[in-house]
């Protein structure tokens, strides 16, 4: 997903989509809140509804484009249907898409993890994993298989933290699309 900044230069500002969801019989997309906060409408999709950033790190866009299930773009031309958020293990095998990085994989480091991204500004809870990332990729799903865990809050090449998706459908009073 894009937008286009309103600044001098009006610069591209891209993050990925995480997961459909349904709020009152609403479709929305979940993405970081980081991506959410400017509250600029993303192109071709719609516009931004909330943002939640620092402390937790997700945010709403409205998809006016969107239909059927949550689905995971694996970027090999097939998708993967979330049908269900769960809480992942330390060890386990999970896997993020992300524009940029495409469809990688790692293992879960830790749960309930703090993470600093400078400027006072601190996401809590988060689940650390060894899936590298890079810009464009934040707001994209953590997942494995048909079950969704959480959206990309921020990371590198050697570590990244995801806001875990049980919490925040709780907060929206949503359920996947």
């Amino acid at each position: 997903m894009y937008t286009v900044s309103p600044g001098p230069g009006r610069e591209p500002y891209y993050c990925s989509a995480g997961f459909a969801i349904l709020v009152k019989d609403v479709r929305y997309l979940l993405t970081a809140g980081h991506c959410t906060e400017h509250g600029l409408d993303w192109k071709d999709i719609g516009r931004n509804v909330d943002s939640h950033f620092p402390v937790t790190d997700y945010g709403r866009v409205e998809d006016r484009s969107g239909s059927g299930h949550s689905q995971v773009d694996l970027y090999d031309g097939s998708t993967q249907r979330i049908l269900r958020a769960g809480t992942p293990q330390v060890g386990q095998l999970v896997c993020k898409s992300g524009m940029t990085t495409k469809k990688t994989c790692g293992k879960v480091l830790g749960l309930n993890q703090t993470v600093n991204f400078g400027d006072g500004k601190q996401v809590v809870g988060t689940i650390a994993t060894d899936i590298p990332v890079g810009a464009g990729d934040s707001g994209g799903p953590l997942f494995y298989a048909g079950v969704g865990y959480g959206v990309l809050s921020g990371g590198n090449n050697q570590v990244s933290f995801f806001q875990p998706l049980p919490p925040v459908l709780a907060a929206y009073g949503a359920t996947l699309a």
